[in-house]
């Protein structure tokens, strides 16, 4: 008889006690106990450790090495973990009592997995549900390469409600230090060669949203440079490793994303922000072959739509009914 999968969570903080004690308290809550918590905290200057030592015995404390960036608080919370199966779990969002439950049932389907993904519920601050997130387009089981050709224009899973296989993780040489910000996308798109996407149709968890401050002027510069990252070193690495002779596709999706952003930028900033950020588009826009789309952004032209913005617009009309109906369905 097969030994019972063991999952742990890793929680990398930093200043989010107002949350924090919540989202602990939710993953003790659970119908299938996670084996270990642990929490990584980025030497926060609120309550934060206070809380930790509130709940020493249920969960461990432990400091990632001081000034460390997204990736490296990420990648020290991961050598942390000791279970088969682990996940990150942000510091302010609820796991649901079948969070553990779900993913792990998810890993158990096929030995060929490597990552189980689920769906899951955005909150505001308060914790009002603003709507319900199925992934409506996966497979219940996704293999390579469509494991990583569907990650191409950003992550396909949530932050919020997922697991990746550890061991695997590791041999595709753990997590990749060299990101600002983006945390879950590198990872998900490195392990994709390695096995199967699991998708678990259940809501296992409370994603909080539009609670700190406007994200996109904080981190564009960030994430601009995290998206060259993911197209010029992530992708072509695990498209290599998943065999793929035609990767074209790399360079499409960037484009694709460079105009995203260029139009967000756009449609976000006033003109003097415009201005200013220009210098950031620059390495991007020369990559992309798409000095002519910087030029016209910064002279005030209009930018073309991007035909998957155009897509997107119109999934975005007809999704809540489908998450609605697919909601109550599950709850038949």
């Amino acid at each position: 008889m097969a030994r019972p999968l063991t999952f742990s969570v890793g929680i990398p903080t930093y200043n989010q006690a107002e949350y924090l004690e919540a989202t602990i308290l939710s993953l003790l809550n659970q119908t299938r106990p996670p084996d270990e918590i642990v929490i990584s905290d980025h030497f926060s200057t609120d309550h934060t450790p206070d809380i930790i030592a509130k709940y020493e015995g249920k969960v461990r404390g432990v400091k990632p090495p001081v000034g460390s960036n997204v990736g490296a608080q990420w990648d020290f919370t991961i050598s942390c973990l000791s279970g088969d199966w682990i996940t990150l779990f942000s510091s302010d969002d609820i796991a649901y009592p079948n969070f553990v439950d779900g993913l792990v049932r998810g890993a158990s389907r096929r030995e060929d997995a490597v990552l189980v993904r689920a769906g899951w519920e955005n909150i505001d601050k308060d914790g009002k549900v603003l709507n319900k997130q199925y992934l409506m387009s996966v497979k219940a089981a996704t293999l390579p390469p469509d494991t990583l050709l569907e990650q191409r224009h950003g992550p396909k899973a949530s932050f919020a409600a997922f697991a990746v296989h550890r061991k695997t993780l590791a041999d595709s040489g753990g997590y990749h230090l060299g990101m600002e910000s983006f945390g879950d996308w590198p990872m998900f798109a490195q392990l994709a060669p390695y096995g199967s996407f699991i998708y678990v149709n259940e809501l296992i968890s409370g994603y909080r949203v539009g609670h700190d401050g406007d994200k996109f002027r904080k981190r564009l510069g960030m994430w601009i440079r995290d998206e060259q990252r993911m197209f010029y070193e992530v992708f072509p690495l695990a498209a290599q490793r998943a065999g793929m002779t035609d990767t074209a596709w790399i360079a499409q999706s960037s484009r694709d994303n460079f105009l995203r952003y260029l139009r967000s930028a756009q449609d976000k900033l006033s003109a003097e922000e415009r201005a200013n950020v220009i210098p950031l588009f620059e390495s991007w826009a020369a990559k992309t072959g798409s000095e002519n789309l910087l030029l016209d952004f910064a002279e005030g032209r209009p930018l073309p739509r991007p035909v998957r913005t155009l897509l997107t617009q119109g999934k975005n009309l007809v999704r809540p009914l489908a998450q609605r109906v697919l909601g109550a369905l599950q709850r038949r």
